[in-house]
């Protein structure tokens, strides 16, 4: 189930990357898609994912009991739980896909507004600098 789950997340990075480049390929190499897609699944298939689960279980046992755990397995065992373990990658690249636009537009607001606020930030330290006494 976690290998579909990073297919699932790779494919909307991989939309994202080619939409990066459509939108300034004048400015990129010829091969930056290629390039990129090669670094992305490389730090996916390098993810310490048995490290990262393991770091998971305290929290489960924390807010789990065996009795949840129990019917939690009795669920995956029936045809909804079944379904629902064989449609969740599809659901969660198409998930992805969907907020990935949402987010991109976020992340430009966002670096817009620090950008913006870097520059005040500069203007007032130049101002501070002009009035503090000269010796």
């Amino acid at each position: 189930m976690m290998t579909q789950m990073i297919d699932a997340m790779a494919k909307p990075m991989h939309q994202m990357i080619h939409d990066q480049y459509e939108k300034e390929k004048d400015k990129l190499p010829d091969d930056f898609e290629e390039q990129m897609n090669k670094m992305m699944d490389g730090m996916f298939k390098d993810m310490p994912w048995d490290e990262m689960i393991q770091a998971m279980v305290p929290a489960y046992q924390k807010h789990l009991t065996k009795g949840d755990i129990d019917a939690i397995v009795a669920f995956y065992s029936t045809g909804a739980g079944q379904k629902l373990l064989r449609e969740s990658p599809a659901m969660m690249a198409e998930s992805m896909q969907a907020m990935m636009p949402i987010m991109q537009k976020y992340m430009e607001k966002v670096q817009g507004r620090i950008q913006e606020q870097t520059v005040a930030m500069m203007k007032q330290g130049e101002k501070k600098s002009d009035q503090s006494p000269k010796n």
